[in-house]
């Protein structure tokens, strides 16, 4: 009880989550006390179950195990092998529960089973005997397991044993019947193969008698027609890239001229393609330099820059005899070259720059003209080529189908030929089997099975009714326990209040804690007061109220105070409940004094409320009754003199306690805003959840703070942790206020007076 008490500002009390394991544990109290369900479940699927182990037919079963022994194939590797295996198996299964093999079991059966089966309609007899049979392949090996259900257990073992011995014979006849067909069938296809063979071959020939050079091929297997083709476009596409060079350089040339740059230079450079010293000799009538020697002075020239540096790496000085020569060398080797090209230059000079011009465009034109001629005789040997190709394109496309064929067909007839040596290897290593168990009648029957319909029976009763209380204790609107309460309210249980008593019909002889302050049922009221004390700031000023009417608040409230006061603090207890007033008529105070009187008097408040209150009941404790019902208590409260009541209350008393409608009346929200918080009233067997849940939601959403919950009214069944059976399951709301002098169940002490009755209207 000293745990400290939630923020009511955070608003828990909206959708607070529940752990599985309180929804489990919620289930298991369930279980515990409806425990009548599930052993009136028990004894129904007891009852059920043995009906039926004393109605039911007994059924004998018989067994027995085939060994498969697949035939050999040397053509096939493990793997392959394993999965030929596996997938005879589930044939082998399927063909031992056939309706060709059940029927010829059937036809061999002895007369004497004969009779039983003709009991069963003619047109249904080998579908249940098909139904009645089970065959299953045992993991890692060649074994199937047979089982035959019957009502005769003879029977049973007869169908088996007639099964074994036709199967074998079926295999046998199917395996040489499909042999047989197979091998005719692959004889028949190779002789078509043969047949399309030869035509196709003869195709080929007629074509290449008919495409005669077409057919001639390089060592590439590319026709020669074809490679001449390719040939004279290649040479076409060589001969259009020199006549477009020949036109730059005639376009180069022009421009030059009309921008009067020098053409020497343009010379030199011109002359240095491959085709350059034919060039100049024809321009300017100089013999053709010496080429071969100019190249070797520039290799010979790069090659000593090479090992200048290398020597200069190894940090050979500017002064080293090697240094010096190879400088020297390259010094000489660049003034050769200059003078060449000085050389070279110097018939240029000699010419009129004019003539040179002429020279150039005449020679450039010239160029394109010859590169023109080349470019169109080369154009129309390809095109004669190709038109060539054209022509023989067919046959040749002819001639290239017929060779696909060919391979395709020889492909297949390969194909044919090793399928036919397969099964010619193959020969005579079918199928084997041998009988591992022989079949043999079991006495004792396997169904039904009392073992199995005594578990059936029990795990029946207990999933029923688990199913049954599960949906009971879902469709009821109760709180289970106080854990439960606590969390889905999301506020503390700071007391539990057990059913009291009646002592008297009014006044301080009704009070418990009066009248027996050393009673058990006494003892939770100084916890709920330790409780309060222990609270975060304290709660000298809170408000008792409840989700319905006769949920105990009254006798609360009236107990706390007592307590309060016997504790030596000074309490004022306020009856503010003016519609229904429940205080009151319990303490029979009924007058004119009282709380509606002090809100209407013009009078300063503590002179009013020293008038209107009753100071003899016990020491310490001051009651301010409801005095005459107010038509209008809501203006009454919301007015300036009830909070100044309460000023003037906090400096004469240490506690103040007051007594307020349920939480849905509108009275309430008004006070418990002007005070430190409220406390909530719930009888777990009488409110309902979604009612408790709607009146503990609408507190923090006004901004007031709920202290925590006061539990009442449990029997001695709720001692134990899970209450609400005992009292019934309906409530009624009708929280009708008014105007009639009739006195409610608050008036005369609430729930210590008479149960709670139902009204006319039921709460959401």
């Amino acid at each position: 009880m000293a745990e400290q008490l939630p923020d009511a500002s955070t608003n828990p009390a909206v959708a607070a989550e529940i752990h599985p394991v309180q929804v489990l544990m919620r289930f298991l109290r369930a279980v515990r006390y409806r425990k009548g369900v599930i052993v009136v479940a028990l004894v129904a699927s007891g009852l059920l179950g043995g009906l039926y182990y004393a109605t039911a037919p007994e059924v004998f079963e018989s067994e027995a195990k085939l060994l498969i022994i697949p035939p050999p194939n040397p053509l096939r590797d493990d793997v392959s092998s394993e999965r030929m295996t596996r997938e005879l198996m589930e044939t082998l299964k399927r063909v031992l529960t056939s309706e060709v093999v059940v029927k010829n079991a059937m036809a061999r059966l002895a007369p004497e089973y004969q009779k039983h089966l003709e009991k069963i309609p003619a047109a249904k007899r080998v579908r249940t005997v098909q139904n009645s049979l089970t065959v299953t392949s045992v993991r890692n090996a060649n074994v199937l397991e047979l089982a035959c259900q019957s009502i005769d257990a003879h029977l049973a073992k007869e169908i088996l044993a007639r099964l074994l011995e036709v199967f074998p014979e079926f295999m046998e006849r199917s395996e040489q019947n499909t042999a047989v067909e197979i091998h005719n069938t692959l004889n028949e296809q190779k002789e078509k193969l043969k047949r399309e063979l030869a035509a196709k071959e003869e195709e080929k020939r007629y074509l290449l008698g008919r495409s005669g050079e077409v057919a001639i091929s390089d060592g590439e297997g590319v026709p020669v027609v074809i490679k001449g083709v390719v040939g004279s476009h290649a040479a076409w596409q060589a001969a259009k890239q020199r006549r477009i060079a020949a036109e730059a350089q005639s376009k180069t040339i022009r421009e030059a001229v009309q921008r009067g740059e020098d053409l020497r230079q343009l010379v030199v450079t011109m002359g240095e393609s491959p085709d350059g010293q034919h060039f100049l000799e024809w321009i300017i009538g100089v013999p053709s330099r010496d080429g071969n020697t100019q190249s070797r002075i520039v290799d010979k020239l790069i090659d000593d820059r090479t090992r200048l540096e290398g020597l200069r790496g190894r940090e050979y000085g500017e002064n080293h005899p090697r240094v010096v020569e190879l400088r020297q060398r390259i010094a000489l080797e660049e003034s050769q070259l200059q003078q060449m090209r000085q050389d070279e230059l110097a018939p240029l000079d000699r010419l009129d720059p004019e003539a040179l011009a002429q020279k150039l465009l005449a020679r450039a034109e010239l160029e394109v003209q010859r590169a023109w001629a080349h470019e169109r005789s080369l154009w129309d040997s390809y095109q004669e080529e190709y038109g060539w190709a054209v022509q023989l394109n067919l046959p040749i496309a002819e001639l290239a189908a017929a060779e696909r064929d060919l391979g395709r067909l020889r492909k297949e007839l390969d194909g044919v030929l090793q399928q036919l040596g397969k099964i010619e290897i193959a020969g005579g290593g079918g199928l084997g089997t041998a009988v591992l168990r022989e079949p043999s009648a079991q006495l004792e029957p396997v169904s039904p099975r009392l073992k199995l319909v005594v578990f059936l029976s029990v795990v029946a009763g207990l999933c029923g009714g688990c199913a049954v209380v599960y949906l009971q204790d879902l469709l009821d609107d109760h709180f289970r326990s106080p854990e439960e309460l606590q969390t889905q309210l999301g506020f503390p249980v700071l007391t539990m209040v057990r059913k009291l008593t009646p002592l008297a019909d009014h006044g301080m002889e009704a009070i418990q804690v009066h009248v027996r302050p050393t009673a058990v049922e006494s003892e939770a009221f100084r916890t709920l007061r330790t409780a309060l004390a222990l609270a975060g700031d304290g709660a000298e000023r809170l408000v008792v109220s409840s989700s319905e009417p006769g949920d105990g608040k009254t006798t609360i409230i009236s107990n706390l105070a007592t307590v309060y006061a016997q504790s030596g603090k000074r309490t004022l207890l306020i009856d503010a409940d003016m519609r229904r007033p429940g205080l009151t008529p319990l303490l029979d105070l009924k007058g004119p004094k009282g709380l509606s009187t002090v809100l209407r008097d013009r009078t300063p408040v503590g002179e009013s409320a020293e008038e209107n209150l009753h100071a003899s009941l016990i020491e310490n404790l001051d009651v301010i009754p409801s005095g005459p019902r107010p038509v209008n208590p809501t203006e009454l409260l919301a007015g300036d003199r009830f909070s100044e009541l309460l000023a003037w209350a906090e400096t004469q008393y240490d506690q103040i306690l007051i007594d307020s409608p349920p939480a849905l009346v509108s009275d309430t929200a008004i006070i418990g805003r002007l005070v430190d918080g409220v406390l909530l009233t719930v009888r777990p067997e009488k409110n309902g959840r979604r009612v408790v849940m709607r009146a503990a939601e609408s507190f923090p959403a006004l901004g007031i703070k709920v202290l925590g919950i006061v539990v009442n009214h449990l029997g001695s069944e709720d001692a134990e942790g899970y209450y609400g059976y005992s009292y019934g399951y309906g409530y009624g709301y009708g929280y009708s206020y008014g105007h009639e002098d009739e006195a409610s169940e608050d008036d005369v002490g609430e729930e210590l007076i008479q149960p709670c009755r139902k009204d006319a209207y039921r709460a959401a």
